[in-house]
């Protein structure tokens, strides 16, 4: 629906706006410097100061000025190097080459050690012309200094650990995303980095390369189909970092970076290296401001005051005005580091719900749409629950009592189910099964194995072959999904349980008051590969016997490792059959010492009692 961007009848409201914002900014400066300061102050102490260090005037050297030999020549040229690279004489001539295809900013280092032999600093003796923080410079400005010197914040962000992990190693050493903050030229820099550190063995150099972290193709992917963008405001360097995804969102444009003409931006775009790479003075938080509903200003911005006071804003929703319509927004942001007196930086994230209101027509509150979400969703987990949970047939020999148990997960039902029939051959088929995954989607995937199931058991098929076509159900089901199950005959007339596992926890037996593992082979789980062949096992029960078939939530536990669950599962079922003489009293003490009201995980029993 279209909406002009400011009602001009409303001028108090737009004045009040405008005053908000601007006091915004004012305390938006102060925590700036405050956060400068303090970066500051953590890179002077990291290491000595170097009084011999004066300041570059700035001048940047023109490439076809560079000496072809002498100090900045490298060895065996009959040219000059690479423009964009510079190489102290007497290193092997095809570092500069090397150099000069890597992407990132890559430097060559040789260690400096103590006397005691350990490793003191590190000299830079080649380069390419990339700063850590994305800016260009010339590279060998600074060759032949200590990176103490030279770059005083590498020990501060964990580069120089890096550095080392890789000289100890003899190996490549790549990092995780490294937070670096550094003084250059008087002027703050700040940027999140990964790299690979590798030792030239025989020259005992080592060669670096840290890229930029940019915004990878599949997240903006997910930007695009969600509606959904990120941003950051680097309070150290007073840059704000932008999704591509947030900018749609919001109506921003970025122009392209001063080094990169018309021609090249588009691959700039493709290839993302950067979400930073932009000067985009103009897309900053007041410019959003501008773009609020003005009545909703005050509130936003009280919403940033406390973010720059360190602390985080819950989901709140926004209205903005983009081209001429009306858009809203859900967002929320947190300071970094979390609990700091002063942050570095703030967070946000934001998504576009126009559509959701607009399906709702603003007709109903929040608190009723969830009201009726949950109430649908009880709805449906409630009909899943039914269909996987049926009560229990009673079965002809009098000497077998089985019963079942189903508990869901606090957070609903999953994918667990279970079968228990006696077929017209007088075989009896049980089965217990759980489909990956939670929520209505897993139940509905176990209730079409269960009814699948259902339908082969009515076949002259064994136990290992009822497996092989139930996971070609799950294969074929066009999902990229997996299950585990549990599916057996129990033959009455020789009382021999025959049985397949696909991925599934082995059955226990509770024999003369011993609770054990039954021992078996196991096959893939269903869905992995198509006409997967499954072994059969054979238990032979005996009178006084109880079986348990259950699924992984019964063992598996929050804080609790695999082997502490299944003890504590045969010390409850060890427990229960030495006081139970059915099947459905030994099910009802399981399910109270184990599961309780609710599990974690959904869980499923399905017991024998051999009388």
């Amino acid at each position: 629906m279209d909406a002009s961007p400011v009602d001009p009848a409303d001028g108090a409201a737009t004045r009040a706006s405008q005053s908000a914002l601007q006091e915004l900014n004012r305390v938006a400066l102060r925590t700036i410097a405050c956060a400068r300061h303090r970066a500051r102050v953590r890179i002077a102490e990291a290491g000595p100061a170097h009084p011999g260090c004066s300041p570059r005037s700035g001048h940047r050297p023109d490439p076809a000025d560079r000496p072809t030999s002498g100090p900045f020549a490298y060895d065996g040229a009959e040219a000059p190097p690479p423009s964009d690279v510079a190489v102290l004489p007497g290193l092997p001539s095809w570092l500069p080459a090397v150099l000069g295809v890597l992407r990132g900013s890559s430097t060559v280092l040789r260690p400096q050690y103590a006397v005691d032999g350990t490793v003191q600093d590190f000299i830079v003796v080649g380069a390419n012309h990339f700063e850590l923080s994305g800016v260009e410079r010339g590279s060998y400005d600074f060759l032949g200094k200590p990176l103490s010197e030279t770059r005083p914040g590498i020990r501060t962000s964990g580069m120089y650990d890096v550095y080392r992990a890789a000289l100890d190693s003899g190996t490549p050493v790549s990092s995780d995303t490294i937070d670096y903050v550094d003084v250059i030229d008087g002027v703050l820099q700040r940027a999140r980095l990964r790299g690979t550190v590798t030792l030239l063995p025989d020259e005992g150099l080592l060669l670096t390369n840290w890229e930029p972290v940019g915004e990878a193709r599949l997240t903006r992917r997910i930007q695009e189909g969600g509606r959904l963008g990120w941003a950051e405001w680097d309070l150290v360097s007073g840059r704000m970092r932008w999704s591509q995804g947030l900018r749609e969102l919001l109506g921003l444009t970025a122009p392209p970076p001063e080094h990169v003409t018309p021609e090249g931006y588009s691959e700039l775009e493709r290839t993302a290296r950067s979400v930073t790479s932009a000067r985009d003075v103009a897309a900053d938080l007041f410019t959003v401001g501008r773009k609020i509903e003005p009545a909703e200003v005050p509130a936003f911005v009280a919403d940033l005051r406390t973010l720059l006071a360190g602390g985080d804003v819950p989901e709140h929703e926004l209205t903005v005005h983009v081209e001429g319509r009306r858009r809203r927004i859900r967002w929320f942001g947190e300071a970094q580091p979390e609990g700091a007196e002063v942050p570095e930086s703030l967070l946000f994230a934001a998504r576009d719900i126009t559509g959701q209101e607009e399906q709702l027509g603003r007709a109903l509150s929040e608190a009723e749409r969830l009201r009726q979400e949950a109430a649908a969703e009880r709805r449906v987990s409630e009909t899943f629950r039914r269909a996987l949970t049926p009560p229990l047939g009673v079965l002809t020999p009098s000497w077998l009592s089985v019963s079942a148990a189903y508990v869901p997960s606090d957070s609903g039902v999953g994918g667990d189910w279970y079968k228990c029939r006696e077929l017209p051959d007088g075989r009896v088929l049980l089965a217990v099964g759980d489909a990956s995954g939670h929520g209505v989607d897993a139940a509905s995937r176990a209730v079409q194995q269960r009814s699948a199931l259902a339908g082969l058991a009515y076949t002259d098929e064994n136990a290992a072959e009822l497996t092989t076509a139930l996971g070609e159900v799950v294969y074929y089901g066009g999902l990229e999904t997996t299950a585990t199950c549990v599916v057996g005959h129990l033959h009455t007339d020789t009382r021999v349980f025959h049985w397949a596992s696909a991925g599934h926890p082995a059955p226990v037996l509770v024999r003369d008051g011993v609770a054990r593992l039954v021992e078996a082979e196991h096959g893939l789980m269903l869905g992995v590969t198509p006409e997967a062949a499954y072994p059969i096992n054979r238990t032979q029960l005996q009178a006084g016997d109880l079986l348990l078939c259950y699924t992984d939530g019964v063992i598996e536990r929050r804080g609790m490792d695999l082997d502490e669950g299944v003890a504590a599962l045969l010390a409850a079922v060890r427990e229960c059959a030495g006081r139970s003489d059915t099947a459905q009293a030994a099910t009802e003490c399981l399910v109270s010492t184990l599961l309780g009201h609710e599990a974690e995980d959904d869980a499923t029993l399905l017991t024998l009692y051999v009388t």
